[in-house]
């Protein structure tokens, strides 16, 4: 009459190798039903099924499975090279600002003739890391090289420019004032 499969949730995603019918296939011998499912429930791989899916519970609630230490581990490197990444943004802008040079004639860290990140280094802990990693060659890409200082100065102009065009477009008039300096000849130069 009834065409119904059931199966066992726990058996099927927890127990290797079960034999039963509840495990693999199904089962639709639904007189025999509470016999069937009397045997199954007691047997010992259900046991241990049902053991399994209570601990995975346990450790999911208490966010102690892999995938958690996993996650966990991989959210605090992101929000490091956030740190990192802000301080590098910081620096570059208060140079650019300043017209400022962000570094030396060398562009490797720990030599004599390096910039401004080693100066941070000295006071911040997160770039006092960052550096240290740099050093023990932990990490390759440091991005405080002259490549991603210039990436920088460029995606921070044209936010600039975006932002003036922004404006322009809101006010209903505006002026642009130039200032110039004239070099050795005596001519304007921009």
């Amino acid at each position: 009459m009834y065409q119904v499969i059931k199966s066992c949730y726990h058996c099927k995603l927890f127990a290797n190798n079960a034999a039963s019918a509840l495990t693999s296939c199904g089962f639709n011998n639904w007189p025999n039903i509470h016999t069937r499912l009397a045997e199954h429930e007691n047997s010992k791989k259900h046991l241990q099924a049902m053991l399994s899916c209570c601990e995975l519970q346990q450790r999911l609630s208490a966010e102690k499975t892999i995938g958690e230490v996993v996650e966990k581990l991989i959210r605090q490197e992101a929000k490091c090279w956030h740190q990192v990444f802000e301080r590098l943004v910081a620096t570059v802008q208060f140079l650019a600002e300043r017209n400022l040079p962000f570094r030396g004639s060398e562009e490797r860290i720990g030599t004599p003739h390096n910039g401004v990140i080693e100066l941070l280094g000295k006071f911040d802990p997160v770039m006092q890391d960052h550096l240290r990693k740099i050093q023990n060659k932990e990490i390759h890409d440091h991005y405080s090289g002259k490549r991603i200082q210039n990436e920088l100065i460029n995606i921070m102009g044209q936010a600039v420019l975006q932002e003036i065009i922004l404006r322009i477009k809101a006010a209903k008039y505006f002026a642009i004032i130039l200032d110039c300096t004239p070099d050795i000849r005596s001519k304007c130069r921009w």
